[in-house]
């Protein structure tokens, strides 16, 4: 769970995170325990929507807290910055200062970007 964040209703898509304060620029939004999947299994669409990158084997899949409900955003107003191997855990950093009530959004990646346009 995060301190500064909740999870409702998005315009943009299904359900997102909003920041439940004013988040400054750096500030961890969210320390989330992963689900580490190989390269090599097949899965459902409504699954594979929801993986990170994590390393030349594996994917991750956020299991706690807020990370599988980010929305993308090409100007995002946070990122993934810190994976753990040993705790098993990414953090969510915002990368620019975000208001009380703010979405706070996600770049996925560029294919993602060329997909939606």
């Amino acid at each position: 769970m995060s301190k500064h964040a909740i999870i409702k209703e998005s315009p943009i898509h299904g359900k997102g995170v909003f920041a439940s304060r004013n988040i400054k620029s750096g500030e961890t939004i969210a320390t989330c325990h992963v689900l580490l999947l190989s390269h090599h299994e097949e899965l459902p669409e409504s699954i594979a929507t929801l993986q990170f990158p994590w390393s030349d084997d594996f994917y991750a899949l956020c299991i706690s807290s807020i990370g599988s409900f980010f929305n993308h955003n090409k100007d995002a107003s946070a990122k993934v910055t810190a994976q753990n191997p040993e705790t098993e855990t990414q953090d969510f950093i915002a990368t620019r200062n975000i208001e009380e009530g703010e979405e706070i959004t996600i770049f996925y990646n560029q294919e993602f970007e060329d997909y939606i346009q």
